[in-house]
């Protein structure tokens, strides 16, 4: 019986697997690092830098306040008649998803013509009021009766983009009306009772929605007129009157996304 001597050429190993393959290692193994673990660090780095970016735009705009008050003017134009009251529905038939007209769209500050709903920008509203005036008749009696009020629709972005103001936001519940009383209605769906919106009693002035850690204000990219109501003690002309509207957000809510 012949045995095999092993020499310093020849060893056991080299006799068992002459090409001196690692038989604990998996065939096929590809050597290096997995394609999708370096996809995944690049993902985290690029998350990361996004997050940094965030924090120190709101720095910056923050400065010593997150609160910020945006100033407009509402004036009736398509009337000149003198009369005991005003009132008015806009946006009230605008379909979700269609954009809305007579509103102002946060985040954006050029002509009308250049505006792109795709670059506004998402707040939370904490405060906001409504003040009547008469700029003619300043020494007048015309003053307003209970009730006045005015009344927005909160504005998100519509896909797509596109050179207008936001549309309308569905209630992101469920809910569902019932009337069991004759002479009673109630309707929570639609294109005006179906989405969000707000009012402020401009009779007795400022609405506060105050944030706390649980509760964080409206959420939305601008607002647009729902409706117009205002009653006068004596007959006012209408094309005299503007009511000067404040609304306050908080600046580090600032974001891209509703």
């Amino acid at each position: 019986m012949k045995v095999f001597r092993p020499t310093a050429d020849n060893t056991p190993t080299d006799f068992l697997n002459p090409l001196g393959e690692d038989r604990n290692e998996a065939k096929g193994e590809i050597r290096g690092e997995a394609p999708f673990v370096e996809q995944t660090r690049q993902q985290f780095e690029k998350i990361k830098q996004n997050e940094t970016d965030q924090i120190r735009f709101q720095q910056k705009k923050l400065q010593n306040s997150n609160y910020q008050i945006i100033n407009f003017k509402v004036k009736p134009t398509d009337s000149s008649d003198s009369q005991a009251f005003f009132f008015r529905d806009l946006n009230t038939s605008t379909a979700v998803g269609s954009p809305m007209t007579d509103g102002i769209m946060f985040g954006q500050n050029l002509p009308t013509a250049d505006i792109d709903v795709s670059e506004a920008k998402y707040y939370n509203i904490v405060y906001a009021n409504c003040r009547y005036a008469d700029n003619v008749n300043t020494g007048g009696n015309n003053w307003l009766l209970n009730p006045s009020y005015i009344e927005f629709f909160t504005m998100q972005k519509l896909a797509g983009g596109g050179n207008t103001l936001g549309g309308k936001i569905p209630r992101q519940i469920e809910a569902v009306a019932v009337a069991t009383s004759s002479g009673v209605e109630f309707t929570a769906d639609g294109t005006e009772y179906g989405v969000q919106n707000f009012a402020v009693d401009v009779f007795n002035g400022n609405v506060y929605y105050n944030q706390t850690k649980d509760l964080n204000g409206i959420r939305c990219c601008g607002i647009a007129l729902k409706r117009v109501a205002l009653n006068f003690e004596s007959a006012t002309t209408v094309s005299n009157i503007e009511l000067d509207v404040e609304i306050g957000i908080d600046l580090s809510t600032e974001g891209n996304n509703y």
